[in-house]
């Protein structure tokens, strides 16, 4: 039996980092419809490139909003099964050596809430919150009107 080589979807997975040179967070690669979760749970904007389309957010975000965009659009991509790399930087999750208990309480909450979810919208609510509903500090749970955060 001879062994054939895996088809591998290089051109479906998505690349999220900062270019040096701009300073712009880039999302490179992806399907049609990575596109649309990056435009809508990160706010990132189509434009062309030189070899081909990819996405960006916005020109002038502070620092704290490229990396809770960032990371906003790579756990809508990673609830819709799309493979991805977030460059560690970026990642709004990713805490100093002294939040690690912080962030592990916030995964726990999410957890818990995405457990309790009734419906899918719930859930990806609770897993994607929108950047205006979401705390900007790092290992806190999101702001949402669902309830107390937990202490």
């Amino acid at each position: 039996m001879k062994q054939t080589e895996p088809d591998f979807w290089v051109l479906e997975y998505v690349t999220i980092t900062k270019d040096p040179r701009s300073g712009l967070v880039v999302a490179i690669g992806g399907t049609e419809k990575a596109a649309d979760i990056l435009q809508r749970t990160g706010g990132f904007l189509s434009a062309a490139g030189p070899r081909g389309d990819y996405h960006r957010l916005p020109h002038g975000l502070p620092v704290e909003q490229q990396r809770l965009k960032a990371t906003t659009a790579s756990h809508g991509l990673l609830a819709a099964g799309h493979s991805f790399h977030l460059d560690p930087a970026l990642n709004a999750l990713a805490t100093p050596d002294g939040e690690h208990e912080a962030a592990l309480r916030y995964l726990a909450h999410l957890a818990e809430r995405v457990a309790a979810a009734e419906t899918s919208s719930e859930v990806a609510e609770d897993c994607c919150p929108s950047p205006e509903k979401s705390s900007s500090v790092p290992g806190s749970p999101p702001v949402t009107s669902k309830g107390p955060r937990p202490a």
